[in-house]
């Protein structure tokens, strides 16, 4: 991957996250393709050993969990059934919410830093 194609990776990766983040519908097809993106994008990043401390937070940034989903104890069983569901359906998408937008968040800005390092190099 040239620069050049390098520079139009953290665009469109940048593109996608603000479009995930302002939909905030995670549709398994959009986030799979932002994933797989920015995977290759980490994986192009690595390669060209930028420098020690970036290596280790690309290498600790693993991938997206598409099937994300927060752990029901015990309290939460309690308050589902004394709501009659109501209350687990909006926990998990709160969780899967929070979840999303974190990761996403996450990698935007890491490339985004990372866009900005090659520009003054």
């Amino acid at each position: 991957m040239t620069i050049n194609e390098l520079f139009k990776a953290f665009t469109d990766i940048e593109f996608q996250a603000n479009r995930l983040m302002k939909i905030k519908n995670f549709d398994d097809g959009h986030l799979q393709q932002f994933d797989v993106r920015s995977e290759e994008v980490r994986i192009e990043v690595l390669r060209l050993d930028l420098s020690e401390e970036m290596n280790e937070e690309f290498n600790n940034l693993g991938r997206i969990d598409c099937d994300y989903s927060p752990k029901i104890n015990f309290g939460h069983t309690l308050l589902n059934i004394l709501t009659f569901g109501f209350y687990k359906k909006r926990y998990i998408s709160s969780k899967r919410e929070t979840y999303f937008l974190g990761e996403i968040n996450q990698r935007k800005k890491l490339f985004l830093h990372t866009k900005h390092q090659l520009k003054d190099t």
